[in-house]
């Protein structure tokens, strides 16, 4: 008899904790940090649109309803500053309508973010006067985001009137052993790295169509936004030196617009000009013949730098793509649907010197 009670006395026990569990369950939403939609917030309009809001897109691993945006640094065109983000105040997501709370953190403070940095250069005849000190530039500016708050690697195209060299991503010293390889524009000329062979002859046939001696910066830029190995989650950014203009050969394929449908949204195009200081004249601009490489950073939300056409005393760590750098945010909020397909919009309402929205599905 004793021993039926003891059984019993268990069962109960058992019961109990049972019942205890399923009464309380677990939480395991680690959403809680993040800001509950708000009921009362209207999405200004945008009329200027004069800044182009970018970013990537991931998912927390420890919980796929935490959607993390790792968001690009924007620099107000009017005041040449970084916008400092502050949620529904002048920046404000929306995910199918509906706007959403938002947790926002700025590189540095707490967040480490990832940002994937190409330079493609110009290496035709008329940068030798330039060449030396756009390596020097780069290499410097490249340390020196190694040592930032960035989780940073960097690669490097050559081109001229085809991709002439190219390093994969790497860090700030292996880069600078490229550049050091040689002097003025065969700097970044052949190919390095583990999987150069590779580069080489993707390279041969990346641009048959393509006139030969026709200096084209989209060319490079393709170049690296196809074989690259760029990292889930980063930023993407090319920086473009040139002192020419972009010249497609007639081919819409390698043009100014073929940035624009193809990046923007996805990656930043920065461009430091060093041909005549008289833009508006320095080439009969032309669709599809002579083409303003800085257009490329205006339809992707880059910076414009004009410098010398010897770049004597460039340094990249003064230009505004450092400010957007470290004035990136991570951006998260809470999805309806970790499984569904959602129509996101980012606006950004700066007042009435900077805006603009875009629209990722």
């Amino acid at each position: 008899m004793k021993k039926l009670l003891t059984i019993f006395a268990v069962f109960l026990f058992l019961f109990a904790v049972g019942c205890n569990k399923d009464d309380n369950p677990v939480n395991n939403d680690n959403t809680g940090d993040i800001p509950a939609d708000p009921t009362n917030i209207a999405v200004p309009a945008t009329v200027i649109n004069n800044v182009t809001p970018t970013a990537t897109f991931g998912k927390a691993a420890t919980d796929p309803s935490r959607i993390q945006m790792n968001m690009t640094g924007l620099v107000n065109p009017v005041t040449n500053l970084p916008l400092s983000l502050v949620a529904q105040q002048n920046l404000f997501i929306t995910e199918d309508g509906t706007v959403k709370g938002l947790k926002v953190t700025k590189v540095g403070s707490g967040a480490t973010l990832k940002a994937d940095i190409v330079f493609t250069i110009d290496i035709s005849g008329s940068m030798g006067e330039e060449a030396d000190s756009v390596a020097s530039s780069i290499i410097k500016f490249a340390q020196k985001l190694q040592a930032s708050g960035l989780d940073v690697q960097f690669a490097c195209v050559g081109f001229y009137g085809n991709v002439d060299g190219a390093i994969n991503f790497t860090n700030s010293t292996k880069l600078e052993t490229y550049l050091n390889r040689s002097y003025g524009v065969y700097r970044a000329q052949g190919f390095s790295g583990t999987d150069s062979a590779s580069l080489q002859n993707y390279a041969l046939t990346f641009h048959g169509s393509h006139g030969t001696y026709a200096e084209n910066g989209v060319v490079g830029i393709l170049f690296a936004n196809q074989y690259f190995s760029w990292r889930t989650g980063a930023q993407k950014i090319f920086i473009n030196f040139t002192d020419e203009s972009t010249q497609p050969s007639g081919l819409a394929q390698w043009s100014t617009s073929a940035i624009c449908s193809q990046l923007g949204g996805a990656a930043t195009v920065h461009t430091v000009w060093s041909g005549s200081a008289d833009t508006a004249n320095a080439y009969y601009w032309t669709p599809l013949q002579n083409e303003r490489p800085w257009d490329m950073s205006k339809c992707t939300g880059g910076t414009v730098v004009l410098v010398p056409s010897n770049a004597t005393g460039l340094d990249l760590s003064n230009l505004p793509v450092t400010g957007a750098l470290s004035n990136s945010y991570l951006v998260e909020f809470k999805t309806s649907n970790a499984t569904g397909t959602h129509n996101v919009i980012i606006t950004i309402k700066e007042g009435t010197t900077a805006d603009s929205k875009r629209v990722y599905t």
